[in-house]
């Protein structure tokens, strides 16, 4: 579909993305659009509904209004198929389910895994259920849009009905939320109010969509999420000489090509995002950066745990999510949830590791149901971008905002 030039006159006022100018400085999260400052934390929830309405319009596409569909379910073995009714047509997806092989809890928690965790024993023998959603099933991963959301939901020209597949992925999601709270989760034994949500690679980019969208996902875990995910957009490490000693790979861990914002936008990938993020000519005329996103994944109390590994996957961009952290560990001070954030970078694997997940249930544990954990949280708070050798004061200083 060809993107039309002209500015776009939209509820929001927001301008076209072709009217933003290039700048030296990243996005403020403590000013709004309007250049109008923050003066309260209670005012920043208003800055971050300008945030989420910002995603939406320039990025990911809006989400379908939930009050207009009706969502049914059926169980059978290990298999619940989700039914959604939006007034007009009905679509259906399965959902696999691995349910806790030990009772620890009188409602399990739950796990949603979008193609994140592929085995689900360890989390069932903590008291866990599994969840596990096809996000194929949902939304093809390629530019036809087609599947179960497109079914529901067409893609077609006007910005309020361009829903780009990392947040149709996400809403298949709510859409499981919403059958467990209508009577799947007392049939299964699942709690309704402590979900986590994790996904590798454009799942993982999705998992944080998701959390920034879905105020019911208790703790969002997006792993090796990369570029439209829990990277920086303007970090590039590509080229950057890091001291790996630590995990051993040697003091002279050269890193290699970065994910382009020019790949988000290829043939290939572009049916992730909507029509409106064509527009911005580079990454440093979009108003937005991920720490933004993160703050939404907090909002209201929740919690994000940022996974993903130092070697050998240098695409995703290790070092940019750890700037990520930096710059999300102010916005979560400011909201007062400043240990509601996690960063927790394994050596290599383009996957939530064993001891991605032990660190992960740890950090569920202690903080929904106040469990000592077995895992030193603390690790959850550095890396190795921490050092001396491996810092990067002259940007650290840039995400500096207040």
């Amino acid at each position: 579909m060809k993107r039309k030039e002209e500015k776009f006159v939209n509820q929001y006022g927001f301008p076209a993305p072709a009217e933003f100018t290039e700048r030296i400085e990243l996005p403020d999260p403590y000013t709004f659009l309007d250049r109008r400052k923050v003066a309260s934390p209670e005012e920043f929830d208003a800055r971050l509904e300008e945030l989420r309405h910002m995603y939406e319009y320039y990025m990911y596409g809006p989400l379908p209004d939930a009050a207009k569909e009706t969502v049914t379910y059926a169980v059978q073995d290990n298999e619940m198929k989700v039914t959604v009714n939006n007034g007009v047509k009905s679509a259906s997806f399965p959902v696999k389910l691995a349910l806790p092989t030990n009772r620890v809890y009188e409602k399990a928690p739950v796990l949603f895994s979008i193609f994140g965790l592929m085995k689900p024993e360890y989390a069932n023998e903590r008291g866990y259920a599994v969840l596990f959603i096809n996000p194929i099933e949902i939304a093809a991963d390629n530019a036809s849009r087609t599947g179960v959301f497109y079914d529901l939901y067409p893609y077609r020209e006007s910005w309020e009905e361009q829903t780009g597949a990392l947040a149709a992925w996400g809403w298949a999601v709510s859409k499981v939320i919403d059958a467990l709270e209508n009577g799947a989760a007392e049939e299964l034994g699942l709690t309704t109010t402590d979900f986590l949500l994790t996904g590798v690679s454009r799942f993982g980019k999705a998992t944080a969509v998701a959390g920034a969208f879905e105020p019911r996902i208790k703790i969002t875990a997006p792993a090796c999420s990369g570029a439209g995910g829990m990277a920086l957009y303007r970090y590039v490490s590509e080229g950057r000489v890091f001291d790996y000693t630590d995990i051993g790979r040697g003091s002279d861990y050269t890193c290699g090509k970065n994910e382009p914002l020019s790949c988000l936008r290829s043939d290939a990938e572009g049916h992730w995002f909507n029509d409106n993020f064509q527009g911005f000519r580079d990454e440093w005329v979009m108003p937005l950066e991920q720490y933004l996103l993160s703050a939404l994944c907090g909002r209201g109390g929740r919690y994000l745990f940022i996974s993903g590994s130092y070697c050998d996957e240098d695409w995703v961009n290790a070092p940019a999510m750890w700037m990520n952290y930096l710059a999300s560990k102010d916005l979560f001070d400011y909201m007062g949830i400043g240990d509601h954030l996690a960063v927790c970078l394994h050596p290599s694997g383009h996957m939530v590791t064993d001891s991605d997940l032990v660190y992960l249930l740890d950090f569920a544990d202690y903080h929904l149901y106040g469990k000592t954990p077995a895992s030193d949280l603390f690790d959850l708070t550095t890396s190795l971008y921490a050092l001396p050798q491996n810092a990067d004061p002259e940007f650290e200083e840039k995400l500096k905002f207040r």
